[in-house]
C-alpha cells in the first residue's frame, strides 16, 4: 500500500465495517453508479409499493454515494443512510458486527422494490419443465419473474440458475428456472464421500485432477454420461489405467465395483481432437497406447487413440513419428500385444505360444486386417510403442506408487493448501443427495424421496458476484468456523464452461451468437479474523481514475494489482466485457 489517496472513506459507527465496504463497491459498480449519480432512479422511484420504502432508501443511498464521489472530505460519516435503512431492516439497529454479503443482498433488494417499475405485482405460476426444451421454460420463467420485477437490479444485477432435481428410485426428473444476485461457492475442502476423482488430460496428455458426485443404484455408463455433461462435449475416451494394464469396465458396472478398482487405477478422460471426431462412427477403432521402454516397463498411463479402422500400419508409424518422435528425438519401434502372454493358447497374430509382443513392422496392411485375427470378445488392439535409444521421454516415467491410495477413503477426498474460483465453480455445480430433513416429494413414486439435486448456471447477469462460503455452523449455535483457504479468482474470469446460456436473460431472443463469456474484476471484499469480532474492508477499481484502492472505513489508500488477491477475500465482484 502506498499514500494517501483523494478518495472518500466511510467513518465507522461502531462495527459498521461490513455495510461501509458494500457501500463503497456499489459505488463503482459499473452501469449501476452513473444510474444514481444522475439521478435517472428519481425517474423510476416506486411510492405505492408496500415491499419498497417508497423511495426513502434509495433517496438517502444516493445522497450519501454522491458525497463520497464529491471527494470534499477525507471521510463521511454515515450515520443518516443506516438510520433510514434500519428503519425498514431493524436487524441493522444497533452496533452488532453483520455478513457484508448478506447486506449487499438486503440493499441491493431494497433498491429493486424502490425502484420497481411494476406498480402493482400479479399473482404468477412458476413454469414447469414437463420434458420442454430448457430455452423455452427458461423465458417462460423470466417473463413470469419480471411481471413482478423490472429495475436496473434486474437488468444488471440478476440472472437464473437451473435447478434439477431426480427421483433416485423412478428418475422422474423436475427442472426450474430461478432468479440469483449472487452465487454462493462451496469451498471443496471437505471430504466428499460419494465423490470419484477422474483425471482429464489436454492435447500433451497433462493430467488436470476434476472430482464427480455419484450415488448408490447407479452403473459406469451413468459416471460416463455426467462426465460428459459435466465437460460439455459427448466426444470423450476413457480409460482406467493403473500403469501396468488397461482394466476392462463395462457400461453395467456398478460404482462399488468402480470404486474397488479406482483404489490401484486412475479414471482417464480425454477428449478427442478434431481427427478423430471425425471418423464415422461405424469406422472407428479405438486403439490402446502403451509406451516402454528397452527393458519393457511401461513409461506412461495406457491410453486409447482412435484411429479410422482402414488405417495402415505405416500411417500410424507416422502419427507416432508426428506426435511423439519429433519432440523427443529418440527412436522407436512398434508391437501389437499378445493374447497369449503366459498361455498356451496360440497368439491371434503370429500363432506362438507364450507370446508377449508380436512385430508389427511398416506395411500396407490397415488396422482391419488384423482385427479380423481376433476371436476374443471385447478384445482390444494395444500397440507398444518401445522406445530405445538416447533421448527416451523422461515425462512419461511416473512413480506408480503415487497412484496408490493409503486407505479406502482417500480417493474420495480433496486435500490443497489452495483452490482456485473454477474449483469452486465446478464443486458447486456438483449433485448432492438431499437428506431426510429436506426430502423431496415424488410425483411419480407418490412419495417424499431423497431426491439428488443439481444446481446448474443457466444465465449470468452484467454484474456477475460471488460469495465464497467461508462460515459453517459450530456445535455452538451462537458461532460459526471460519475456513481460511486461500481461493484463487483472476482479474479475466472465463466463465464459458459453467453456464448453459452464454446470453444476457433480456436478450434470450436475440439473434447475435455469443461465444465467450469474460468478466472483469472490479472490486473484492475482505473479511478479516473470525465473523463476530472479524473486520471488513474493500479492494475497489475506482471507476473515475481506474486505480486500485483500498476502502478500509475512514481510510482509502491506492494499492498495487500484486496486492488484491489475498486469502481474505469474502465477496468478488466482476463486470461482464462486451
Amino acid at each position: 500500500m502506498i499514500s494517501y489517496s483523494q478518495q472518500t472513506g466511510l467513518g465507522n459507527l461502531g462495527n459498521t465495517c461490513f455495510m461501509n465496504s458494500a457501500i463503497q463497491i456499489l459505488c463503482n459498480t459499473p452501469g449501476f453508479a452513473d444510474y444514481i449519480l444522475n439521478d435517472i432512479y428519481q425517474f423510476d422511484i416506486n411510492l405505492i409499493n408496500p415491499l419498497g420504502s417508497q423511495g426513502e432508501i434509495i433517496s438517502s443511498f444516493a445522497t450519501l454515494i454522491k458525497d463520497l464521489k464529491s471527494r470534499k472530505y477525507p471521510y463521511i460519516i454515515p450515520n443518516s443512510f443506516k438510520k433510514t435503512f434500519s428503519k425498514f431492516y431493524n436487524i441493522y439497529y444497533g452496533n452488532e458486527q453483520h455478513d457484508a454479503a448478506e447486506f449487499l443482498l438486503y440493499l441491493l433488494d431494497a433498491i429493486n422494490e424502490d425502484v420497481n417499475q411494476i406498480k402493482k405485482k400479479p399473482y404468477v405460476t412458476i413454469p414447469s419443465s414437463k420434458g420442454r426444451e430448457d430455452l423455452v421454460v427458461a423465458i417462460e420463467s423470466w417473463d413470469v419473474h419480471s411481471q413482478r420485477n423490472q429495475s436496473i437490479i434486474t437488468q444488471l444485477f440478476q440472472a437464473q440458475f437451473k435447478s434439477k432435481i431426480e427421483c433416485p428410485n423412478c428418475k422422474n426428473m423436475s427442472i426450474t428456472f430461478d432468479p440469483y444476485m449472487m452465487i454462493q461457492l462451496p469451498l471443496a475442502t471437505k471430504k466428499n464421500e460419494k465423490g470419484i476423482f477422474y483425471y482429464i488430460l489436454d492435447d500433451k496428455y497433462r493430467q488436470k485432477q476434476m472430482i464427480l458426485s455419484v450415488y448408490k443404484n447407479y452403473n459406469f455408463e451413468w459416471i460416463q454420461n455426467e462426465i460428459r455433461n459435466q465437460l460439455r462435449t459427448q466426444d470423450l475416451v476413457f480409460n482406467l489405467s493403473n500403469q501396468q494394464k488397461n482394466i476392462e469396465i463395462r457400461p453395467e458396472d456398478d460404482i462399488q465395483y468402480l470404486r474397488q478398482l479406482l483404489q490401484n487405477s486412475k479414471l482417464l478422460v480425454r477428449p478427442m481432437n478434431i481427427q478423430e471426431i471425425q471418423i464415422p462412427y461405424n469406422y472407428r477403432c479405438h486403439t490402446l497406447i502403451t509406451h516402454i521402454n528397452q527393458e519393457l516397463l511401461i513409461l506412461t498411463d495406457i491410453i486409447t487413440i482412435v484411429f479410422d479402422f482402414r488405417t495402415k500400419i505405416f500411417e500410424i508409424y507416422d502419427y507416432i513419428e508426428k506426435n511423439y518422435n519429433q519432440q523427443f528425438k529418440c527412436q522407436f519401434d512398434l508391437y501389437l500385444e499378445s493374447n497369449s502372454q503366459q498361455t498356451e493358447q496360440q497368439c491371434y497374430f503370429c500363432h506362438k505360444q507364450y507370446c508377449k509382443y508380436c512385430e508389427l513392422k511398416k506395411c500396407q496392411h490397415s488396422l482391419k486386417y488384423y482385427y479380423n485375427f481376433i476371436s476374443q470378445p471385447n478384445f482390444q488392439l494395444n500397440i507398444i510403442v518401445k522406445w530405445y535409444g538416447q533421448g527416451i521421454p523422461m515425462i512419461f516415467n511416473i512413480d506408480t506408487s503415487n497412484f496408490k491410495q493409503q486407505d479406502n477413503n482417500e480417493q474420495f477426498s480433496i486435500n490443497k493448501s489452495s483452490l482456485t474460483i473454477y474449483d469452486c465453480l465446478n464443486f458447486q455445480q456438483q449433485q448432492q443427495q438431499l437428506d431426510e430433513n429436506n426430502s423431496w416429494y415424488c410425483n411419480q413414486c407418490d412419495q417424499h424421496v431423497k431426491g439428488i439435486k443439481q444446481l446448474l448456471l443457466y444465465s449470468t447477469p452484467q454484474i456477475l458476484i460471488f460469495q465464497l462460503k467461508r462460515f459453517k455452523s459450530s456445535d455452538d449455535v451462537t458461532q460459526k468456523i471460519k475456513n481460511n483457504i486461500f481461493v484463487k479468482f483472476p482479474f479475466i474470469l472465463n466463465m464459458v464452461k459453467y453456464v448453459t446460456n452464454l446470453k444476457l436473460p433480456n436478450d434470450y431472443l436475440n439473434g447475435n451468437d455469443v461465444n465467450e463469456l469474460k468478466y472483469k474484476l472490479f472490486g473484492v471484499i475482505n473479511h478479516y479474523g473470525e465473523l463476530q469480532e472479524g473486520h471488513y474492508n474493500a479492494f475497489i477499481k475506482n471507476l473515475e481514475d481506474q486505480k486500485w484502492y483500498c476502502y478500509d472505513d475512514s481510510q482509502v489508500t491506492e494499492i498495487q494489482l500484486q496486492d488484491i488477491i489475498t486469502e481474505h477475500a469474502y465477496v468478488i465482484c466482476y463486470e461482464r466485457q462486451n
